[in-house]
Order: C-alpha cells, then structure tokens, then sequence
C-alpha cells in the first residue's frame, strides 16, 4: 500500500462526509476502496458534490507528491473517460465523473468549474484528509466513525491554530 493510495482514499473518505454528506462505512487502503452510501438522489446539487467526490482522490495525490494540483485538460479527461466508458473492467472515478457531468448538463462546460470547485475545497479540507491519510498508512483500514472522530479532531486543532 502507496502512501499517494492512502491519500487517495482519505481525499474519498473526507469529501464523502464533509462535502457530500454520505454514510461512510470504512475506507481501506489496503482494498483501495473507500465504502460510502450516498442518501437518494435529487437532481443537480447531487451530481456536483458527486462529480468533486470522484475528482477528490486524484487531486489529493498530486497535492501530496507534487505540492499542487495538476487537473487534466478537457481533452485528457474526455479520452480517459471515452477509454473507461469502453472497458467496464477499468472503470472508475474517470468513468463516474463523466456520468455526473451529464447528469449536470453539458460535460464539457461543466467540467472547469468542478475542477475548480474540488480543488478550492481540497485546500480547505487538506489538514483533515492529511489526518485521515496519515491513521490510513498506520492502520490500512478505517471504519466510519473512526474518520469521523479523525475529522473533526483535526477540524478542531485547525480551529484552535494548531
């Protein structure tokens, strides 16, 4: 298990609790899966904090290798996604993104501002996915609560300037 995996997952589990308001099960490394249960879907605002759930994992890694976020062109993503679309083995967070951004409209318009918002909103939630990578690369797999208590434990230390 790759710390970048750790991350990964821990972007996955945050954004699943902070930003889309999922029931998370457990987030596992060691699986490369993070279980979370997304309450019924209503439309637009569902697609949009899933479309920033999907894009969470891949920025979360190129915030931990790099030091900054390196978003994939319309163009790239468009020819992952048409790849994944085509191979139901491979499919993934790609795959599930483009789903999203139709589900919003027109893909290719939407697309910028997600990456933008998923991004401001990564920055935000860094000290939180960094705790909950962090518990991830010690222990492989986190139940819900777990992450839960990780969260609002560094939430807390952030508020208090530590």
């Amino acid at each position: 298990m790759g710390y970048e995996t750790c991350f990964h997952e821990a972007a996955h589990a945050v954004f699943a609790r902070k930003v889309c308001g999922f029931y998370l099960q457990y987030v596992s490394a060691d699986e490369s899966y993070c279980a979370a249960k997304a309450p019924v879907f209503s439309g637009y605002a569902d697609h949009w904090r899933r479309a920033m759930y999907s894009l969470a994992g891949r920025f979360a890694e190129q915030l931990e290798i790099w030091g900054e976020i390196r978003p994939d062109s319309w163009e790239k993503f468009w020819e992952e996604a048409v790849i994944e679309a085509e191979d139901e083995s491979i499919r993934g967070d790609t795959f599930d993104l483009m789903e999203d951004l139709y589900g919003m409209g027109n893909p290719e318009e939407e697309y910028t501002v997600v990456v933008s918002d998923t991004e401001e909103t990564m920055r935000e939630l860094w000290p939180e996915i960094t705790a909950v990578a962090e518990n991830l690369m010690e222990r492989g797999r986190l139940e819900g609560d777990e992450v839960v208590r990780i969260i609002e434990h560094a939430r807390e230390q952030r508020e208090r300037g530590g």
